[in-house]
C-alpha cells in the first residue's frame, strides 16, 4: 500500500512545485479538522488523510482548515485557493474530490441556543419540551429543527457539486465520509479549542446517562442523510459518501479529559482511529476509480 502524498496549496504555487503528473490518482479535498487537525501537532496528532494508503500512487492537495462547515466552503469568498484549483486559472484536472463537512456543521447546530430561538431553528430542546422517555434519546431532539439542518446540507451539497461542475473537471466523483461517535466529555483540544459537545447538553440540562446515546443518534441521523443524497443521483450526481458509523471505534471514557480510547480529544480521533476509518475508506474510494 502507498500512503497518500499530500501537498498544501502553497507548495503547489511555491517555485519547487510537486509533480503531480507522476500519482495515479490525483485529489483536491477539502473539508474540515479531520481533514487538517493533525498539522497543526503532528507528533501527537493525526488526521484521516494522514492515515489514507492505496495500492496505486495518489497525491492530494489539501484545503482543509479546523472548523470549517459545509457552509462556508461551498461559498468562493472563504477559501479561494480551492476554488482557484477547482474552476478558477488554476484549475486542473482532478481524479476526485475528498470531502470532510458536515461534523462543524452539526456540532454548530447543537450549540445553537438562546431566548426565543424555536425549535425549527436548533436541534436540542430545553426540559419543559422533551418527548416521552419511551422515545429514548430521540426525546431531546427537536425534529423541526433536524428537517432545517437537513435542508441546509442538501443545499449546500448541492452547491458544491454545482462549483464542481463549473470547472475542467466537471462530474468528477466527490468521496464523502461519516463521522464516529464521540463521548461528549471535558476534553478539549487545547488553546481554548473544545469541548464542543459537552457544554450543549449541560446548558440543556440532558441527563449525563443519555450523553452518548444522544450522541449517536445524532451522527447517526447525519450519516443517514449524507447517505441519501449520495443514493439521489439525479440530484447528487457521482458522490459517494462512505458510512463510518459501522466500523468499531474505541469509544473514550465518559468524563475523561485526555486522550481515550481512539479519541484524542472529544471530537478528534487519534491516529490509530483514524487509520481504523481512512484504510477501508481509501479501499472503498479505488474501488469506485478503477470501476
Amino acid at each position: 500500500m502507498k500512503p497518500l502524498a499530500i501537498y498544501s496549496p502553497s507548495h503547489l504555487f511555491s517555485s519547487d512545485p510537486p509533480d503531480l503528473s507522476s500519482p495515479a490518482y490525483r485529489f483536491l479535498a477539502e473539508g474540515d479538522s479531520w481533514f487538517s487537525i493533525g498539522s497543526l501537532n503532528p507528533a501527537k496528532n493525526s488526521n484521516l488523510l494522514f492515515e489514507m494508503a492505496f495500492q496505486q500512487s495518489a497525491c492530494a492537495v489539501n484545503c482543509a482548515a479546523p472548523g470549517d462547515t459545509l457552509g462556508r466552503m461551498s461559498k468562493m469568498s472563504t477559501d479561494p485557493q480551492f476554488i482557484d484549483l477547482l474552476r478558477g486559472r488554476r484549475a486542473r484536472i482532478w481524479d476526485g474530490m475528498l470531502l470532510s463537512c458536515g461534523g462543524n456543521d452539526l456540532i454548530s447546530a447543537v450549540r445553537t441556543h438562546g431566548d426565543g430561538v424555536l425549535p425549527d431553528k436548533r436541534l436540542l430542546l430545553w426540559p419543559a419540551e422533551w418527548g416521552d422517555a419511551a422515545l429514548g434519546p430521540a426525546r431531546y431532539l427537536s425534529d423541526s429543527g433536524w428537517e432545517t439542518f437537513c435542508t441546509y446540507m442538501r443545499a449546500n451539497l448541492e452547491h458544491m457539486l454545482a462549483l464542481r461542475d463549473g470547472g475542467p473537471s466537471q462530474g468528477m466523483p466527490v468521496f464523502l465520509h461519516g463521522y464516529s461517535v464521540p463521548t461528549p466529555r471535558p476534553a478539549g483540544a487545547g488553546l481554548g479549542a473544545g469541548p464542543w459537545l459537552l457544554p450543549a447538553m449541560q446548558r440543556y440540562g440532558l441527563p449525563q446517562d443519555d450523553y452518548i446515546g444522544v450522541a449517536r443518534l445524532l451522527i447517526e441521523r447525519l450519516a443517514a442523510l449524507l447517505a441519501g443524497c449520495a443514493a439521489d443521483a439525479a440530484r447528487f450526481p457521482n458522490l459517494h459518501f462512505f458510512d463510518t458509523t459501522t466500523i468499531a471505534i474505541d469509544m473514550a471514557e465518559l468524563g475523561s479529559d485526555g486522550e481515550s480510547g481512539d479519541w484524542v480529544n472529544e471530537i478528534h480521533l487519534n491516529w490509530h482511529g483514524y487509520e481504523k476509518l481512512a484504510l477501508p475508506w481509501s479501499a472503498s474510494i479505488e474501488q469506485v476509480l478503477r470501476g
